[in-house]
């Protein structure tokens, strides 16, 4: 019963969020411009990037951990552009009308040798849909002492279509955690390259980049909380910062 009503609440969470960030990427075919497409870019990658990490602890051998997972920026950059305008426009449409924009994720991990754990994760939502997984290696072995430093490295890569475009991204970030009786903060940076491919259906405005492909990197910081949870849960809430700014993670697993 525990397990349904931490489901049941990550639910209307989600719901909350889904529909503060009403906004479909489909609109990309119709803002995409020539002063907005790598600011579009650099955010696409920070917001793909986010949420791929917990903790700084891996698994461990044998290891098993599945759940839903969310990552949000609250607010989409800002393009160039002489006129404010311009520089207003996202590749969604007016950065203030666009507003956050939400990424839902289902997400597996496993726990192998050689202090090495294995995910894969998928996303579908609004018009965009990405897949992908990754490697985390711990640098040190897992430990549950308290105190006990746990760093850690993660890769990933990803695949992500839309309408009017799609995007390889990959990622590599360090992370570092420490932990306490009740609670595990976690503090992680990295790096987000991004290849935005753009279709032949973008609008007018975007004519220009009709077959082009951007190509951007972005900084990503990530600070957050992992609380253990009776009947096998883990809950996780963390914020990160990239070229979007502001943005946020959660995620509620059943982990062993």
């Amino acid at each position: 019963m525990r397990i349904k009503k931490y489901f049941f609440l990550l639910a209307a969470l989600a719901a909350c969020v889904s529909a503060e960030a009403a906004t479909s990427w489909d609109h990309f075919g119709d803002y995409v411009t020539a002063n907005n497409v790598r600011a579009f870019t650099k955010d696409l990658g920070g917001m793909i990037g986010s949420g791929t990490y917990t903790t700084g602890r891996i698994l461990g051998w044998g290891g098993f951990q599945i759940g839903p997972r969310g990552s949000m920026l609250f607010k989409m950059s800002r393009g160039h552009g002489d006129t404010y305008t311009e520089r207003q426009q996202t590749a969604l449409g007016d950065r203030d009308k666009v507003g956050a924009m939400f990424s839902p994720w289902l997400q597996a991990d496993i726990g192998m040798p050689f202090r090495l754990d294995g995910f894969i994760r998928a996303s579908s939502y609004q018009g965009l849909t990405i897949a992908g997984g990754g490697l985390r290696w711990g640098i040190t072995r897992p430990s549950e002492m308290l105190g006990s430093f746990q760093p850690m490295l993660v890769v990933a890569a990803h695949s992500a279509t839309a309408r009017d475009f799609s995007a390889t991204h990959y990622n590599a970030s360090l992370v570092m955690s420490m932990k306490f009786k009740y609670f595990v903060p976690y503090i992680g940076g990295g790096v987000d390259y991004t290849t935005l491919n753009i279709g032949n259906g973008v609008g007018t405005q975007g004519a220009v980049l009709r077959g082009e492909h951007e190509h951007a990197a972005t900084a990503r910081g990530t600070v957050g909380f992992n609380f253990k949870l009776p009947s096998y849960m883990d809950l996780s809430l963390a914020a990160n910062y990239a070229h979007y700014g502001l943005g946020g993670e959660a995620s509620l697993s059943l982990r062993f």
